[in-house]
């Protein structure tokens, strides 16, 4: 089982750093970057690089909100179904209707409007968050 955060283009350096910071501790976790451009395609490119045999989760604000512990029991029964969880951020125009009707799992982090970019930081120390707390690790102070 794998988690793979599907964003579009690059980032500045001070995300990718807290990407990096995180996403190490997090076993079979891999950030892959969509080009931007051509526009009209970029959507059907980010359903494509997901496949169909992963379950896909959708950040946006109209989703389901987790707390750290309900994110941790998330994740366990991702991890025993087997299978790999994609996780998809949008860019600065978000998800369409259409576009979130596809999804999984639509997980809110905030009923707030992130930036995509700080999105891709709080997804994956979530993540960690979560899997500490499987773990019965000191990170999470509940």
């Amino acid at each position: 089982m794998k988690y793979r955060l599907l964003v579009f283009g690059n980032a500045p350096s001070w995300v990718d750093d807290g990407v990096s910071e995180y996403s190490k501790r997090i076993p079979n976790f891999s950030i892959e970057r969509i080009a931007g451009k051509p526009i009209k395609t970029r959507m059907q490119r980010m359903y494509a690089a997901c496949g169909n045999r992963a379950s896909r989760v959708y950040l946006d604000k109209s989703g389901r909100s987790f707390t750290s512990e309900s994110l941790a029991q998330q994740c366990t029964s991702w991890e025993r179904a087997g299978q790999d969880v994609c996780l998809l951020i949008g860019d600065d125009v978000g998800f369409t209707e259409e576009d979130l009707a596809n999804a999984d799992l639509v997980w809110s982090l905030s009923p707030l409007t992130l930036p995509h970019q700080l999105t891709r930081i709080v997804v994956c120390e979530q993540l960690y968050r979560a899997r500490t707390i499987n773990l019965g690790h000191a990170y999470h102070r509940s």
